[in-house]
């Protein structure tokens, strides 16, 4: 990996840039559950469960050997809103 010239101290294409770009995957997805819960649309359920599915695409990739408390910390958003769909969508 070659270093970042604005940054030397983070490598290009870094785990830290897989873990930045899962956190803002679970960040856009609780955004759209949110959305989804408030509007009870059917075309924003489906986009919210597209959402958390591409988060969760996103954490996977951002995985290396070591447990990072920052990919458990997005793991734990990312359920707790996808259980907040799965419970709007049950009790309609």
């Amino acid at each position: 990996m070659t270093q970042n010239p604005k940054k030397p101290h983070l490598q290009s294409d870094s785990v830290f840039t897989e873990i930045e770009n899962a956190r803002l995957a679970v960040e856009s997805a609780k955004k759209m559950v949110a959305a989804a819960t408030m509007s009870l649309d059917d075309h924003a359920f489906d986009h919210a469960k597209q959402a958390i599915k591409n988060a969760k695409e996103a954490i996977a990739r951002a995985k290396t050997g070591a447990e990072d408390p920052l990919l458990l910390q997005c793991e734990k958003e990312l359920a707790d809103a996808h259980h907040q769909l799965s419970e709007t969508i049950s009790h309609m």
